[in-house]
C-alpha cells in the first residue's frame, strides 16, 4: 500500500510518497504562499493516506498522576486536564506511562501538546481542503522509542539531528518518554559543535528537574553519520557523569530494515520510515482532522467486501455450472443403465419356465415343509439340557453318549406322536461313593429326576446295583477302581 509521509518543521514541509518501503516521489515546500500553493497542487495528484510527522520547538510535555478510571469518567478527567494545561490548542494527547503498584494504583500519565497550532493549521487546512485521508499527526519524540529499546540503560538521552528542524534531544526514564527538547541549528554551527554545546545544557536541565537521580550516570546515544560520529568521539569531553553510545545511521537503518543511503547525519528518514512501518496508536489529530481517513478506511472495507462477495458469487456460479454438468451426465448415465436393466429383466422373465401350480398342491407342499422342519433337530437343542444337568451333578462322569431318532419310543403326554423321538444312550460312572451303594443309588435317582424335569423320558438300562425282584445283587467294582457304572436311555419329542 502506498503512503504519503509528511515531515513538518517550523518553516518547511517535506513530502514523500512511499511504496513497499521505498521512496517513489519526494518534494520540499517552503512555508510561504507559493510553497503552500505548490503543496495543494501536489495533493491533487495523490489521494493516498497521509501521515504528518512534526518536529517543532513548541511541543510541551507534562507528567501527572491521575486516578485509575474507566469510560466517560476517564474521558471527562482527561478533558479537564487538557483544558487546564493546553487550553489554546486542539493538538494534545495523553499517554499512559504505567499504573502504580501500591496504594490506590493510580495511573502515571504523560500529557503533551503542540502549543503553537498556527504552525500546523494552514498546512492542515490544505490537507482538509484537498480531502486527503490524514491518518494522524505525530511528533518525532513519539516514534523515538524503538531506537532505544535495545539499550539496557534506565536513564537515556537520545540525540538526533534533522536538517530542517535542528538538534533533537529526547530523554527516556526506564524506557518511557519523559521530555524532549529541540534546538535550531543555523548554518554557521556544525552538527558536532551543536552536540557538544547543547549536551552540557541538557544534562544540567535534567539535574535541575530531578529527572536524573543524584550520582546516576546519564547514558547518551548519539545518532549520526559515521564520519560525524568519529569527530564527536574526539570532541566530546570525557566525563564520569555521562556515557556515550555512538549509533551509526547506516547500522540503525539495517536493524530497522530501512532501505536508504545516508550521506550526512540527517535522521529524518529514520523517523519517517519508522512512522510508515509502525505508526503509534495515539497522536495529536482529532476526529475532525481524520474524518477523510475514516471514510477512506470505510470505502476500502466496502470495496474489499464487494470484491470478496463478487469472487464468492463467481465461485458459486462456477460450482453450480460444474455441478449441473455433472448432474446431467449422471442422469443420462442412470437413464441408460435403467433402460438396460429393464431390457435384461424382460428377457430373463420371458425365459422363465412355466411354474404354475394349483393352490391345493402348494398348501400340501407348505405342510410337508413344516413337518420336515420339525424333524430337523439341532444337536445343541437336545444336548444343552443334558449338559446343564451333568454340570449340576459333578460325581457323575460320562463315558459314552449315542444319539439317534426312533419312532418306536413310547409317546409321552402332550407330545407329537407323528414326530420321531430323539433318543440318547448315556453310559457313565458314579465317583467317590466307596461301598455306600445306598448313597450312590440315591444320587443316581436324583440325576434321573433332574433329567425328567428337563423334558426327557428316562429309562435305566443298567445300575450299579440291581435291587429289582428279578435282578441279582453283585459288586461291580474292580480292585483298583472306585467307580460305579450305569447306563440310561433318554428320549424326547417336541411338545404338541
Amino acid at each position: 500500500m502506498k503512503r504519503l509521509l509528511l515531515f513538518l518543521s517550523a518553516d518547511h514541509l517535506h513530502a514523500q510518497l512511499m511504496s513497499r518501503g521505498k521512496i517513489v516521489v519526494q518534494h520540499d515546500f517552503p512555508d510561504s504562499p507559493e510553497g503552500q500553493k505548490s503543496f495543494a497542487e501536489f495533493l491533487g495528484t495523490t489521494k493516498h493516506p497521509a501521515y504528518l510527522l512534526v518536529d517543532l520547538i513548541e511541543e510541551d510535555f507534562r507528567q501527572e498522576t491521575i486516578p485509575h478510571l474507566f469510560g466517560s469518567n476517564r474521558s471527562a478527567l482527561l478533558e479537564r486536564k487538557f483544558d487546564q494545561f493546553y487550553r489554546g490548542t486542539p493538538f494534545h494527547q495523553a499517554t499512559l506511562l504505567q499504573r502504580q503498584k501500591t496504594g490506590r494504583r493510580d495511573d502515571d500519565m504523560l500529557f503533551s501538546a503542540l502549543t503553537n497550532p498556527s504552525l500546523i493549521k494552514h498546512w492542515l487546512d490544505i490537507l482538509l481542503a484537498q480531502q486527503t485521508p490524514l491518518a494522524g499527526i505525530y511528533s518525532v519524540p513519539q516514534i523515538s522509542a524503538p531506537l532505544v529499546k535495545d539499550n539496557p540503560s534506565e536513564y537515556l538521552l537520545l540525540i538526533s539531528w534533522e536538517r530542517f528542524s535542528g538538534l533533537r534531544q529526547t530523554y527516556f526514564s526506564k524506557h518511557r518518554l519523559q521530555i524532549s527538547r529541540l534546538t535550531p541549528v543555523n548554518t554557521d554551527l556544525a552538527f558536532q559543535e551543536a552536540v557538544v554545546k547543547e549536551l552540557a545544557r541538557t544534562y544540567q536541565y535534567l539535574k535541575s528537574l530531578s529527572l536524573l537521580p543524584p550520582g546516576q550516570t546519564l547514558d547518551v546515544r548519539l545518532l549520526g553519520h559515521n564520519q560525524d560520529l568519529l569527530e564527536l568521539q574526539m570532541q566530546l569531553p570525557k566525563s564520569a557523569d555521562m556515557y556515550y553510545d555512538f549509533a551509526n545511521l547506516a547500522d540503525t537503518a539495517r536493524q530497522l530494515k530501512i532501505d536508504y543511503r545516508f550521506t550526512d547525519s540527517d535522521a529524518s528518514q529514520i523517523f519517517l520510515h519508522q512512522l510508515a512501518a509502525h505508526p503509534p496508536q495515539t497522536h495529536y489529530a482529532n476526529a475532525a482532522h481524520t474524518r477523510y481517513f475514516t471514510l477512506w478506511q470505510l470505502r476500502r472495507v466496502l470495496n474489499l467486501a464487494s470484491v470478496t462477495l463478487l469472487f464468492g458469487m463467481l465461485l458459486w456460479g462456477v460450482a453450480n455450472l460444474w455441478q449441473s454438468g455433472n448432474d446431467a451426465a449422471k442422469a443420462a448415465s442412470l437413464k441408460e443403465q435403467a433402460q438396460r436393466t429393464l431390457s435384461e429383466t424382460q428377457k430373463i422373465t420371458q425365459d422363465f419356465p412355466n411354474t404354475y401350480a394349483p393352490a391345493a398342491d402348494m398348501k400340501t407342499g407348505v405342510s410337508v415343509m413344516r413337518k420336515l422342519g420339525q424333524y430337523g433337530y439341532v444337536p445343541g437343542e437336545i444336548l444343552r439340557p443334558l449338559s446343564a444337568t451333568l454340570d449340576r451333578h459333578p460325581q457323575i462322569e460320562l463315558d459314552t453318549l449315542a444319539w439317534q431318532m426312533s419312532v418306536a419310543e413310547p409317546v409321552a403326554p402332550n407330545t407329537l406322536a407323528d414326530v420321531p423321538a430323539q433318543v440318547i444312550t448315556l453310559n457313565g460312572r458314579l465317583l467317590d461313593f466307596a461301598n455306600d451303594y445306598r448313597a450312590a443309588l440315591n444320587y443316581l435317582e436324583r440325576f434321573q429326576q433332574d433329567l425328567s424335569a428337563q423334558g426327557y423320558q428316562v429309562t435305566a438300562l443298567a445300575k450299579p446295583l440291581d435291587v429289582s425282584p428279578s435282578g441279582s445283587i453283585s459288586d461291580q467294582r474292580t480292585a483298583d477302581n472306585r467307580a460305579l457304572n450305569f447306563s440310561l436311555k433318554l428320549s424326547r419329542r417336541p411338545s404338541s
